[in-house]
Protein backbone atom coordinates (compact mmCIF):
# COMPACT_ATOMS: atom_id res chain seq x y z
CA UNK A 1 0.00 0.00 0.00
CA UNK A 2 3.06 2.25 0.63
CA UNK A 3 4.30 1.89 -2.60
CA UNK A 4 0.69 2.62 -3.85
CA UNK A 5 0.87 6.01 -2.02
CA UNK A 6 4.40 6.85 -3.36
CA UNK A 7 3.07 5.89 -6.75
CA UNK A 8 0.59 8.67 -6.37
CA UNK A 9 2.40 11.27 -4.56
CA UNK A 10 4.97 10.97 -8.01
CA UNK A 11 2.31 11.13 -10.34
CA UNK A 12 1.04 14.52 -8.49
CA UNK A 13 4.03 16.33 -8.12
CA UNK A 14 4.98 15.52 -12.26
CA UNK A 15 1.23 16.79 -12.54
CA UNK A 16 1.83 20.26 -11.00
CA UNK A 17 5.33 20.72 -12.78
CA UNK A 18 3.55 20.13 -15.87
CA UNK A 19 1.02 22.58 -14.67
CA UNK A 20 3.90 25.29 -13.78
CA UNK A 21 5.85 24.78 -16.98
CA UNK A 22 2.04 24.80 -18.95
CA UNK A 23 1.66 28.19 -17.15
CA UNK A 24 4.74 29.65 -17.78
CA UNK A 25 4.67 28.65 -21.43
CA UNK A 26 1.02 30.36 -22.01
CA UNK A 27 2.54 33.51 -20.22
CA UNK A 28 4.93 34.03 -22.85
CA UNK A 29 2.92 32.79 -25.82
CA UNK A 30 0.57 36.09 -24.41
CA UNK A 31 4.11 38.07 -24.83
CA UNK A 32 4.53 36.69 -28.50
CA UNK A 33 0.96 37.18 -29.48
CA UNK A 34 1.21 41.10 -27.99
CA UNK A 35 4.16 41.18 -29.84
CA UNK A 36 2.65 40.32 -32.90
CA UNK A 37 -0.22 42.50 -32.05
CA UNK A 38 2.19 45.29 -32.05
CA UNK A 39 3.88 44.50 -35.47
CA UNK A 40 0.12 44.60 -36.97
CA UNK A 41 0.15 48.06 -35.07
CA UNK A 42 2.95 49.45 -36.58
CA UNK A 43 2.10 47.73 -40.47
CA UNK A 44 -1.14 49.73 -40.04
CA UNK A 45 0.26 53.20 -39.10
CA UNK A 46 3.02 53.29 -41.25
CA UNK A 47 0.22 52.38 -44.50
CA UNK A 48 -2.16 54.73 -42.77
CA UNK A 49 0.64 57.70 -42.43
CA UNK A 50 1.69 56.82 -46.23
CA UNK A 51 -1.86 57.26 -47.30
CA UNK A 52 -2.31 60.46 -46.00
CA UNK A 53 0.82 61.90 -47.20
CA UNK A 54 0.08 60.08 -50.86
CA UNK A 55 -3.20 62.09 -50.37
CA UNK A 56 -1.80 65.65 -50.07
CA UNK A 57 -2.85 65.48 -46.91
CA UNK A 58 -0.38 66.19 -43.57
CA UNK A 59 -0.07 63.31 -42.19
CA UNK A 60 -0.49 63.66 -38.35
CA UNK A 61 -0.23 60.75 -35.59
CA UNK A 62 0.51 61.11 -31.92
CA UNK A 63 3.50 60.86 -30.17
CA UNK A 64 4.20 59.52 -26.16
CA UNK A 65 5.83 61.63 -24.25
CA UNK A 66 5.37 59.57 -21.29
CA UNK A 67 3.46 58.73 -17.98
CA UNK A 68 0.35 57.89 -20.51
CA UNK A 69 0.26 61.06 -22.36
CA UNK A 70 0.63 61.89 -26.06
CA UNK A 71 1.36 64.93 -27.87
CA UNK A 72 0.30 65.91 -31.33
CA UNK A 73 2.74 65.86 -34.04
CA UNK A 74 2.96 66.17 -38.38
CA UNK A 75 5.22 63.87 -39.66
CA UNK A 76 7.47 65.44 -41.85
CA UNK A 77 8.55 62.12 -44.16
CA UNK A 78 6.27 58.70 -43.79
CA UNK A 79 8.73 57.70 -46.12
CA UNK A 80 11.37 56.88 -43.87
CA UNK A 81 11.13 54.99 -40.46
CA UNK A 82 13.31 53.78 -38.31
CA UNK A 83 12.68 50.14 -37.37
CA UNK A 84 13.99 48.10 -34.47
CA UNK A 85 16.59 45.03 -35.49
CA UNK A 86 17.37 43.88 -31.92
CA UNK A 87 20.07 43.96 -30.09
CA UNK A 88 19.51 47.01 -29.50
CA UNK A 89 20.34 48.03 -33.26
CA UNK A 90 17.98 49.95 -35.13
CA UNK A 91 18.28 51.04 -38.99
CA UNK A 92 16.63 53.68 -41.17
CA UNK A 93 14.32 51.78 -44.03
CA UNK A 94 12.14 53.43 -46.56
CA UNK A 95 8.66 52.48 -45.51
CA UNK A 96 7.89 49.84 -47.70
CA UNK A 97 11.31 48.46 -46.55
CA UNK A 98 10.11 48.45 -42.69
CA UNK A 99 6.97 46.87 -43.78
CA UNK A 100 8.70 44.12 -45.27
CA UNK A 101 10.85 44.17 -42.01
CA UNK A 102 7.40 43.95 -39.96
CA UNK A 103 5.80 41.42 -41.92
CA UNK A 104 9.24 38.90 -41.48
CA UNK A 105 8.97 39.58 -37.79
CA UNK A 106 5.21 38.52 -37.57
CA UNK A 107 6.10 35.59 -39.96
CA UNK A 108 8.82 34.43 -37.49
CA UNK A 109 6.80 35.43 -34.17
CA UNK A 110 4.06 33.16 -35.86
CA UNK A 111 6.20 30.41 -36.50
CA UNK A 112 7.60 30.60 -32.57
CA UNK A 113 3.52 30.88 -31.29
CA UNK A 114 2.91 27.93 -32.98
CA UNK A 115 6.13 25.98 -32.07
CA UNK A 116 4.60 26.80 -28.45
CA UNK A 117 1.07 26.13 -28.74
CA UNK A 118 2.45 22.82 -29.85
CA UNK A 119 4.80 22.39 -26.88
CA UNK A 120 1.56 23.44 -24.66
CA UNK A 121 -0.36 20.92 -26.26
CA UNK A 122 2.24 17.83 -25.35
CA UNK A 123 1.89 19.23 -21.76
CA UNK A 124 -1.76 19.11 -21.69
CA UNK A 125 -1.39 15.20 -23.36
CA UNK A 126 1.17 14.48 -20.56
CA UNK A 127 -1.31 15.76 -17.43
CA UNK A 128 -3.93 13.97 -19.20
CA UNK A 129 -1.98 10.86 -19.39
CA UNK A 130 -1.13 11.28 -15.71
CA UNK A 131 -4.78 11.57 -14.71
CA UNK A 132 -5.57 8.62 -16.51
CA UNK A 133 -2.41 6.50 -14.67
CA UNK A 134 -3.44 8.34 -10.95
CA UNK A 135 -6.92 6.94 -11.52
CA UNK A 136 -5.77 3.77 -11.94
CA UNK A 137 -5.05 3.90 -8.41
CA UNK A 138 -8.28 5.25 -6.89
CA UNK A 139 -10.83 2.62 -5.13
CA UNK A 140 -13.12 1.02 -7.44
CA UNK A 141 -10.55 1.84 -10.55
CA UNK A 142 -9.11 -0.74 -11.74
Amino acid sequence: MAEVSEEIRNLAARHQEFQRQAEALRQEMGMVQASIASCDQAIATINELKTASDAGKTAETMVPIGFGSYVYAEVKNPEKVIVNLGAGFSAEETAEEAIGTLNRRKEQLTKILEQMNASLTKLAQGMQALETEAAKYQPGQA
